[in-house]
């Protein structure tokens, strides 16, 4: 009798594992699809299909869904491990097991692996016997996550520009979200701007942007000399193939950058450097300089601060020079100054400079006017002296006599 028991129970055993069995190898989800950072069902069928002892009852049916893998476990929480059935009695019946589930929120695009395990017990075999726990595990079950790609503008070289300029610049775009951009493309904006890119249109291809990927565009930004000095914020849109769109911006400075120009008077060996701001926007801390060079040596100081001059104002800056010997009439003047952005700028001038013959070369030192101006004066003043000391001693000795 004990024999026959156990032949019975290895044949229950047997049989019931042919009766419990999910329908298909992608897992149904209460919501589709489903998303980062969700919480929903997956809902699993489990059918008596087929002929086990007892008249294929199934009892204290469970079902229990495990993650396959690392991935998916880090993937999907799962909040119910089991979800109790009961008993399904008869063949062709069915229940559905409904296990919670937490899709974490940096979970990945893409598909991930679940096992699942049908526990069960048939009807006792004689008397008080209790069927033993059968089990049926169904592999390889899929879960499909669709992330939300956020294409962000990661970084750009635009900054501050001048009126007239040509930039060469790059933006880095990078997909900070959970799911793919197909064939992704940027349009830069620059419709009724001051500003334009050379060699090509405002549309750049980035290509498939998953998770975490980067993508750059180079181009050559000319800024119309009409830009007016401020901050502009440049639209940059991102679409893609599976109806991705996404507004960005880019934030650049155009600078309010000036001109002068610089003419010279000269008087008793000076020269005076007159200096005229004929831009459009105003200049802060104006310096004019003489740097060394071939033409002409500076006595004294080099350097003048003229301090602010808005458009249409002029100072002048008075210099010592002398014209060196068998050289040419070219001085270079340099003026710096700061725009209206902050930023430092340098402007070179080259002025041509005719001296008098009062302030022409010489080899001393002095304030621009040579030895052969002095000389005579010099040889005046002896006369004069030794005149001036010889009478005062004719008078003392008259006045002994």
């Amino acid at each position: 009798m004990k024999l026959l028991n156990i032949i019975l129970i290895l044949m229950s055993s047997v049989l019931l594992t042919q009766v419990a069995s999910a329908q298909s190898n992608q897992l149904v989800t209460e919501s589709a699809p489903v998303y980062p950072g969700e919480t929903t069902y997956v809902y699993i069928v489990v059918n008596n299909t087929g002929f086990g002892v007892g008249n294929g009852f199934l009892n204290d049916v469970t079902v229990r869904l495990e993650p396959k893998d690392a991935a998916s476990a880090n993937a999907v929480t799962i909040l119910d491990t089991t979800y109790s059935l009961g008993n399904i009695e008869n063949w062709g019946d069915q229940r559905t097991a409904k296990i919670k589930i937490h899709v974490n929120s940096d979970a990945a695009e893409g598909d991930y692996f679940f096992n699942v395990f049908i526990y069960y017990r048939g009807q006792p075999i004689s008397g008080n016997t209790p069927a033993p726990l059968a089990s049926t595990e169904i592999k390889d079950q899929i879960l499909t996550i669709k992330g939300t790609p956020v294409v962000v503008l990661l970084n750009s070289t635009l900054g501050v520009v001048s009126p007239t300029s040509i930039n060469n610049e790059t933006l880095v775009f990078k997909n900070t979200g959970t799911g793919t951009v197909q064939n992704a493309v940027a349009q830069i904006d620059l419709s009724g701007s001051s500003f334009s890119i050379l060699g090509g249109g405002t549309q750049f291809y980035l290509g498939n942007l998953k998770p975490g990927d980067e993508a750059d565009v180079k181009f050559d930004l000319a800024v119309d000399i009409t830009a007016t000095p401020g901050v502009y914020n440049l639209p940059v849109t991102i679409t893609g193939t599976n109806n991705y769109s996404s507004d960005n911006f880019v934030g650049l400075v155009v600078a309010g950058t000036t001109d002068f120009e610089v003419s010279y008077q000269e008087t008793l060996g000076s020269l005076s450097l007159n200096v005229a701001n004929v831009g459009v926007n105003p200049a802060g801390a104006v310096t004019v300089s003489l740097p060394v060079q071939k033409n002409f040596t500076v006595v004294g100081s080099s350097s003048s601060v003229l301090g602010s001059l808005n458009p249409g104002d002029y100072t002048s800056a008075i210099f010592q020079l002398m014209k060196n010997p068998g050289t040419g009439n070219i001085l270079n003047v340099v003026i710096q100054y700061t725009d209206t952005s902050g930023l430092r700028h340098s402007i070179t001038k080259n002025l041509v400079v005719q001296l008098t013959s009062e302030a022409q070369t010489g080899t001393g030192r002095g304030g621009g006017i040579s030895y052969t101006t002095w000389l005579p004066i010099v040889v005046i003043i002896v006369i004069l002296v030794t005149y001036w000391q010889r009478k005062k001693i004719f008078g003392r000795t008259e006045g002994r006599k």
